[in-house]
């Protein structure tokens, strides 16, 4: 007898397709932004990975995500934010309504750890932000990111910033193919603006864009490997405090 339960969430899968049958529905949360929303037909799309193309870090990217993060902190999800660059700026994140306890910074040591903190934080129903500069997760790496993100029916974000000429394995892989369902470029126009570039998604044409007022900056320029790093987190939450980790100390627990 077939297993009713797996064939069902199977067929619940935005990737899965059937013969004569309607093209998958999209789920989609609201980034907040009705603009943004129509560009990207409802919104971030949820059960998969989406790839931000950033011109540099700390030009008012996170900004986009705000919303979101807000939305998943609210419903009880955790929001780990893995490898980035500079210190968020929590006043900021809280003036958001975003509860920073919901919120915790992990630093991996290398890819393989990088990875593995990733695919378990989306497994784990928490919300990821993930920047991958330094790491260089390949196609199949990716490709088991968005089947975590499929499986567990929440979105995932992954943060990269474009490369130098020379970057030549940076460069093949941000023009190639991804596993990723949408693949958006962001870069700063002048110091008010933010220009969000489609490169893959379905339904959008390639190139299509989009120019929105930029958001705060939530990134003092800070590198968070020269702060401290609380191993344990704070048995009294501290509304100025986000926790931080090396997964080196300290495993996570969901």
């Amino acid at each position: 007898m077939p297993n009713t339960e797996i064939i069902t969430k199977l067929l619940a899968r935005h990737d899965t397709w059937r013969g004569q049958s309607q093209k998958p529905t999209q789920h989609n949360v609201s980034s907040g932004n009705d603009q943004i929303d129509l560009l990207l037909k409802g919104g971030w799309p949820t059960a998969a990975l989406t790839e931000l193309l950033v011109q540099r870090p700390g030009i008012g990217e996170l900004s986009l995500l705000l919303p979101a993060i807000r939305d998943y902190c609210q419903n009880n999800h955790l929001s780990v934010w893995l490898d980035p660059p500079y210190q968020p700026y929590a006043p900021a994140l809280a003036a958001a309504g975003i509860a920073l306890q919901k919120v915790l910074i992990v630093q991996s040591k290398n890819p393989r750890e990088w990875l593995w903190v990733a695919e378990q934080c989306i497994r784990n129903n928490a919300l990821l932000l993930a920047w991958s500069d330094n790491k260089m997760p390949s196609y199949s790496d990716l490709r088991k990111l968005q089947l975590a993100a499929a499986d567990s029916g929440h979105a995932a974000f992954l943060f990269s910033t474009n490369k130098e000429p020379w970057h030549k394995e940076a460069n093949k892989q941000q023009s190639g193919s991804s596993p990723a369902t949408l693949r958006l470029e962001v870069d700063s126009v002048g110091e008010k603006n933010l220009r969000l570039s489609v490169r893959k998604l379905r339904g959008v044409a390639p190139g299509e864009q989009l120019l929105i007022p930029r958001g705060k900056d939530l990134s003092s320029q800070t590198s968070l490997a020269k702060l401290p790093v609380n191993s344990i987190h704070p048995a009294i939450p501290i509304s100025t405090d986000i926790p931080r980790i090396k997964t080196s100390e300290q495993r996570l627990n969901f």
